[in-house]
């Protein structure tokens, strides 16, 4: 029998949140699933609720004569492959033309692939002549197979309720949870989101503990560069301007905070510092040459401005191209999969080297204020255990 089908999940055609549905009795499932479907189904953002259960779609089943097909040299896998080709499309080889390459792909005119009839008619080469498929294969209308699972020697039942977009899916992942968490089911049943769903979270929760030791780097290396446990802090600050520009880009085009947008915080973590270690690194070096705080701090402002500028705007027009799919259209192909990792450096970037500039000077003479006074403080606590010490010993 062969079956051109249609696939489902986070990345396919159709987008939404799975829930999973376990027990031990089928039935009971299947009233469960009723319930939950009417639920989902008045979530806002939900555009329809289906389950594996629900009968599949109607398809034409090909059986083929096996021993009819042998007659004529061909096996069941040759009729198979053909017959994918006439409904499908197969990729050939490519065309190499002075500007790029063209793939060429093979594929029946629409016309000629339209009805059973035209179905029947592919022809095959035998040994001796052209056979039809209506010679070696039978037809007939049937409806796809219902779907019900087993995992952990459980019964394993599907609900999925379908969104517009993956970030329509995201938002909804969320209100389903709460949702579930409501419903009350008898023992020995139970629900968890779908795997898309769960390894979404576990990404989360992977990238949030990546993120913080990657931050936590940063400042170890900051420190021993520096030799200094405080300024270090006044080029961390990046690091949070940096994410307001992230969650205003994130929301304005509604794209969804997954592993790829993780992966795009990793590295705008490791680009946004470069502008304050610029920065601070210079005015640290005209304080060594004798210079005031507050005119080592306007020079090196004034020094720097124009490299710093120069490096972010290099960097930011270098990942526009990721970026700009995502905001005239629908991304598609490579700027789909990489454009959440274009839009949080670009945002993130372009908001951290504007609030650098403004506010790390003032941040460096606060915090350099507050060095001086930790070490007058501690200055002052040593002499005061020393005149103790020191009026001990006077004492008869």
């Amino acid at each position: 029998t062969y079956k051109r089908g249609r696939s489902r999940g986070w990345a396919g055609p159709e987008l939404g949140v799975e829930v999973q549905l376990k027990g031990v009795d089928a039935a009971v499932l299947e009233v469960l699933a009723e319930d939950v479907k009417v639920q989902l189904a008045r979530l806002p953002g939900v555009l329809g609720v289906d389950t594996s259960l629900e009968d599949g779609e109607e398809e034409i089943q090909v059986s083929v004569d096996r021993e009819r097909a042998l007659g004529y040299g061909l096996s069941a896998r040759d009729v198979a492959t053909t017959i994918s080709s006439a409904l499908g499309e197969r990729r050939s080889s490519s065309f190499k033309a002075p500007e790029r390459e063209i793939g060429i792909v093979l594929q029946l005119e629409e016309a000629d692939r339209l009805s059973l009839e035209q179905l029947k008619n592919t022809s095959f080469v035998s040994r001796e002549s052209r056979v039809q498929l209506a010679a070696l294969a039978d037809f007939h209308y049937a409806r796809g197979p219902q779907n019900l699972q087993r995992e952990d020697r459980q019964h394993t039942l599907t609900v999925f309720a379908n969104t517009e977009s993956r970030g329509a899916a995201y938002k909804l992942t969320g209100q389903v949870t709460g949702l579930m968490e409501s419903i009350t089911f008898p023992g020995g049943y139970s629900w968890q989101l779908g795997r898309a769903a769960r390894w979404s979270q576990q990404d989360a929760q992977e990238g949030s503990f990546t993120l913080l030791f990657a931050v936590l780097l940063i400042y170890l290396i900051m420190a021993s560069l520096f030799e200094s446990l405080v300024h270090p802090f006044t080029i961390m600050f990046s690091i949070p301007f940096s994410m307001i520009g992230v969650a205003l880009g994130l929301w304005i085009l509604e794209v969804p905070l997954d592993s790829n947008g993780m992966l795009g915080m990793l590295i705008l973590f490791g680009i946004v510092v470069n502008n304050g270690i610029v920065l601070i690194d210079h005015i640290n070096q005209y304080r060594r040459e004798g210079m005031a705080r507050r005119e080592a701090v306007l020079r090196g402002g004034q020094n720097r401005l124009r490299p710093i500028l120069m490096t972010a705007g290099t960097t930011i027009l270098n990942l526009m191209p990721l970026v700009l799919p995502m905001v005239y259209g629908t991304a598609e192909g490579f700027a789909r999969r990489w454009g959440p990792v274009g839009l949080v450096v670009v945002s993130g970037l372009a908001t951290s080297t504007i609030l650098t500039l403004l506010l790390a000077p003032t941040l460096y003479c606060l915090l350099d204020d507050l060095s001086v006074w930790a070490r007058r403080v501690v200055r002052a606590a040593g002499n005061n255990v020393v005149l103790k010490e020191t009026v001990k010993e006077l004492r008869p």
